[in-house]
């Protein structure tokens, strides 16, 4: 499995946003009085949105390379966010380049957490 931290060597800026999406079924019945109830194992999945500002166009081309052989095998691959919690990710949607200045670019891209063996 591919390993984004040793492939790509790229740290994002600081504002990483992580949203955690938990799967919880609530019943409500009529008198007022809900009940919850968690789905599945791995029901609190965390979604990264990251972003790397000013890198080289080499970094760039590096990362975006990475990116591109996993979208062309749907695969995953792990990556440990600044908060210390490695987990495995596949990329969600889309990822855009905006190239600021010359040989500088910045690269946005959005991880989704995914649950294998």
């Amino acid at each position: 499995m591919a390993n984004f931290d040793n492939d790509v060597g790229l740290s994002p800026d600081y504002g990483l946003e992580i949203e955690h999406s938990p799967k919880i079924n609530t019943i409500t019945f009529g008198d007022g009085f809900e009940q919850r109830l968690t789905e599945g194992l791995n029901q609190n999945a965390r979604r990264l949105s990251l972003t790397f500002s000013n890198i080289t166009e080499s970094q760039s081309d590096t990362l975006i390379n990475f990116l591109n052989d996993r979208v062309t095998n749907a695969d995953s691959f792990v990556y440990t966010p600044s908060n210390g919690v490695a987990g495995n990710f596949v990329i969600d949607s889309k990822y855009k380049k905006t190239i600021n200045y010359a040989n500088l670019a910045t690269v946005k891209v959005v991880f989704r957490e995914v649950f294998e063996p």
